[in-house]
């Protein structure tokens, strides 16, 4: 992969980690309690780093549907089979979708923390 196309993803996945935790709880059908702040380990922010890029992969995918969708019922069944694919890639990287969240949430708020997760998105193949 190309460094420019990291550094893209890097900076897609990030962005959509701010907005993850609202299209995540989506899936759910009720309406989850808010998110608390976490302060990742070390091991978090390396499966956080792995399922945001995922994340940035699959919003990528599905955008376009969602902008050809031409009906509401479309729109909601392409938003909630992203969701069911981003939720599943979070699993898959041993998070649970409340630490995802938490996790944003601190990426958010914490330039530092930002900047660890962009390098770490840009390392990885």
């Amino acid at each position: 992969m190309t460094r420019k196309l990291k550094g893209f993803l890097a900076a897609a996945a990030v962005s959509l980690g701010l907005t993850g935790p609202v299209a995540l709880a989506q899936t759910t059908g009720a309406v989850p309690p808010a998110p608390e702040v976490m302060q990742p380990t070390e091991q978090q922010i390396e499966q956080y780093a792995s399922a945001a890029q995922q994340v940035a992969l699959i919003a990528a995918e599905y955008q376009p549907k969602l902008e050809s969708a031409t009906t509401e019922e479309q729109r909601l069944q392409i938003m909630q089979d992203a969701d069911e694919e981003m939720v599943a890639k979070v699993e898959e990287r041993g998070l649970s979708v409340e630490d995802y969240n938490g996790i944003s949430l601190a990426v958010q708020r914490d330039v530092r923390l930002r900047e660890v997760v962009e390098r770490r998105i840009s390392t990885m193949p």
